[in-house]
């Protein structure tokens, strides 16, 4: 029995949507919904999710091309414009310079050597903008937990705190503050 959208909608208490384009997207062209289908089509596209472009079966044409251009000196860069501005009549789909690097360098391609035919010929691929780790600025300082009782009893004049905070890497724009203990005179 054929059961409205809405209706399946509320039992699974999904929105009306969801259900109308899970219908749209697994329905064949010729054939009606099919619940057993639309499962495998659902499955096949899960597996098929994290895949790269290269690595699927349906972009042979796309793998060779690309494999071709780097055993002949091409840049990945150069091979994506290429593909961008005039693709063969046999590939349908484009593909980032940032793909084919992750093509390159990834498992088994790694062993073909078409990192050696790349400007760098490097082995492993070196980012451009590595994360540096952040030392401490301050060369001996003293943590605020290890100030002598004294001062948190508030019984010597003289005594500052300060703070210094800075807005952003490129800019140097800084605010500071300076805060006496006692007589609670502040700076900034």
């Amino acid at each position: 029995m054929k059961k409205k959208k809405k209706w399946i909608a509320d039992k699974l208490e999904r929105n009306y949507s969801i259900i109308k384009r899970g219908v749209k997207r697994n329905a064949g062209e010729v054939l009606p919904y099919n619940a057993q289908t639309a499962h495998y089509l659902a499955e096949r596209r899960k597996r098929n999710t994290n895949k790269r472009k290269l690595d699927k079966q349906r972009n042979k044409n796309l793998k060779e091309f690309v494999e071709n251009r780097i055993l002949n000196d091409w840049s990945p860069e150069q091979i994506a414009g290429r593909l961008k501005e005039t693709p063969p009549d046999n590939i349908d789909e484009t593909i980032s310079h940032e793909s084919i690097y992750q093509y390159i360098y990834s498992g088994a391609e790694k062993y073909k050597h078409l990192y050696e035919h790349l400007r760098t010929a490097r082995k492993q691929r070196q980012r451009r903008f590595s994360r540096k780790k952040q030392g401490n600025k301050l060369k001996n300082r003293i943590s605020i937990h290890l100030r002598p009782d004294l001062i948190e009893k508030k019984k010597e004049y003289g005594h500052w705190e300060t703070d210094l905070v800075e807005f952003g890497r490129k800019q140097n724009n800084v605010l500071s503050v300076k805060y006496e203990k006692i007589n609670a005179s502040l700076f900034a």
